[in-house]
């Protein structure tokens, strides 16, 4: 049992140290390049259009991209809430298969068993 929890925090650490890493140099990475193509549209949209509008279009942008990574974060907090439960399942049924080894199992196969014997007796009546 105590394996059992340990093996769980190691495995929570690690998917929360992986988590993080890769969250870190997305961020990172999406700052930069989305610094530099913010710059860029905005150059590109002040030549074609007036100001008003491209602050529409990208704000209209940026608002649209913070919109796909918030459904992307509950789609991810979904898959983690899954394999939970799952997991709380499998260690529920390994600790019902474990109840049932021991003595009260023993107890369970003899009344099985005794009714057994009874319902052969009761049928030769």
């Amino acid at each position: 049992m105590f394996e059992y929890v340990t093996d769980r925090v190691a495995q929570k650490a690690t998917r929360t140290a992986q988590t993080a890493a890769i969250g870190f140099g997305a961020m990172l990475c999406l700052i930069v390049g989305g610094a530099f193509l913010a710059v860029a549209a905005w150059l590109f949209l002040l030549t074609i259009t007036t100001p008003l509008v491209a602050c529409l279009i990208m704000g209209s942008l940026f608002f649209g991209m913070g919109l796909v990574l918030i459904a992307a974060l509950s789609i991810r907090a979904g898959a983690i809430r899954r394999q939970k439960r799952e997991a709380a399942l499998r260690a529920q049924a390994m600790q019902q298969a474990q109840a049932t080894g021991g003595v009260g199992g023993i107890a369970a196969i003899i009344t099985a068993f005794v009714n057994g014997l009874n319902a052969g007796k009761q049928a030769r009546r």
